[in-house]
């Protein structure tokens, strides 16, 4: 009875050993990807392929790698590699003065115009000419944006379309994975991802907004506003 006992502990411990080589294999596979770039070449390393994809021929000015996407720009495009489907893809005739990136997406942009790569629809989305000037950009998993000095830019990857909200002096900006808020003096405007639509609150003065998943949660001198993408509904209680 002992040795079979023991038996018993040692599949045990075997079992255990294979389990965790297992979870080791699978958090190398999903590690960032690094970058390799010279004069004329940048070369991704893959982890889930263990190879290296090279792209020739490109000058790079710019560059930033996340869990999955690895970016890449110069002054006339800009290239993402994904390694989930192990492809480059690019924006052509674009001048990128910044790019950013999340899992779900990639973000370049100038003073006037951004494009965004969308990783589940595997392909670039360009803005229009944008009648202000860039100021911020913002990225989360579910949404991009860009704010300025007389306007407002949601990303909205249901619709795979820029909603604008001009001549909106944004002070500040938050975007999360289902509602982006960006707000003047005076003014807050929000885009709720659920129904695709801006949500204008006026008058209230914010001075901080906290979005945290479905909820938007505002502060002003005397109130705490809060709306629910949910309901769709606003509510408020003194400070």
């Amino acid at each position: 009875m002992m040795m079979i006992h023991g038996k018993r502990i040692a599949l045990l411990m075997l079992a255990g050993i294979q389990f965790f080589l297992v979870l080791s294999g699978t958090t190398a596979a999903r590690a960032e990807v690094s970058l390799f770039i010279d004069a004329h070449t940048v070369r991704v390393h893959d982890p889930s392929l263990g190879r290296q994809s090279v792209l020739n021929d490109f000058r790079t000015k710019g560059h930033r790698t996340h869990n999955y996407l690895a970016l890449v720009w110069s002054e006339d495009a800009a290239w993402v590699y994904d390694t989930r489907t192990h492809q480059w893809l690019s924006q052509g005739d674009f001048r990128t003065l910044l790019g950013s990136l999340s899992d779900e997406f990639a973000l370049v942009w100038n003073d006037s115009e951004a494009a965004v790569f969308d990783a589940k629809k595997q392909e670039w989305i360009r803005s229009e000419t944008m009648p202000w000037t860039v100021s911020g950009a913002h990225l989360s998993r579910g949404m991009a944006a860009l704010s300025g000095d007389d306007g407002f830019v949601v990303y909205d990857p249901v619709l795979k379309q820029w909603q604008y909200a001009n001549d909106f002096p944004v002070l500040k900006a938050q975007v999360g994975d289902v509602l982006a808020a960006a707000w003047d003096a005076d003014n807050l405007v929000l885009y709720d991802l659920t129904v695709h639509q801006w949500v204008l609150r006026e008058g209230i003065r914010a001075q901080a907004c906290i979005i945290n998943g479905h909820k938007a949660i505002i502060y002003t001198a005397d109130k705490i506003l809060e709306y629910d993408a949910m309901t769709h509904r606003w509510t408020e209680k003194n400070r």
